[in-house]
């Protein structure tokens, strides 16, 4: 099994990369803003899984645990292949999954190419459990983090700049998700820091 893998970007297409480590070639089918952001002579790091079927094997790779964590997920389920896993993950940040998982908003899966109202419901059925416990394990803060990176993307904010001011957020006190987002305007404002 190969799970992670790390080298230098040799070549791209529009689906994936090519990694050569001590002269092998690794095609890697990944992400599209990951496809987007990496460049040819990049050295990179890929969590990865291999499919094995019927004849032939693909490498899929994801730039963080929780990414490979969650496509290992949607592949689990029944209906959802490798692809459309990749492209769940593509369209919809992690954080936009675990919101619509846990407020079972079937439409926001059903934006993916090849996503229909049963497999987004589906796809909730299943894996609520799994976002629940990782909320729990994450601390009672999660679901309004989540919300609130949630409402910075859909005010032009991108998923980096959401992120890192709901993290400075002080989190010695529970917020309602409201709150993080007024403080995190602050944040991006550059009025509170």
């Amino acid at each position: 099994m190969i799970s992670s893998i790390q080298g230098t970007i040799s070549n791209k297409d529009n689906e994936s990369i090519q990694i050569i480590i001590n002269g092998l070639g690794y095609k890697i089918f990944i992400t599209k803003p990951l496809l987007d952001k990496v460049k040819i002579g990049q050295n990179i790091k890929l969590f990865t899984k291999l499919q094995i079927k019927n004849d032939s094997l693909k490498l899929y790779g994801l730039s963080t645990q929780s990414e490979m964590e969650y496509f290992k997920h949607l592949t689990s389920i029944s209906g959802i292949g490798a692809k459309s896993a990749l492209n769940v993950l593509s369209l919809i940040s992690l954080e936009k999954l675990q919101n619509a998982i846990l407020n079972k908003k079937a439409e926001t899966l059903t934006k993916v190419s090849g996503i229909g109202k049963k497999t987004a419901e589906r796809i909730i059925l299943e894996l609520k459990g799994i976002v629940e416990k990782n909320a729990l394990l994450s601390g009672p803060d999660i679901k309004s983090d989540a919300l609130a990176i949630d409402a910075l993307l859909g005010m032009g904010y991108s998923i980096q700049q959401a992120r890192k001011a709901v993290q400075q957020i002080s989190s010695s006190q529970i917020l309602k998700p409201e709150e993080k987002i007024k403080r995190a305007l602050l944040i991006l404002s550059g009025k509170q820091k």
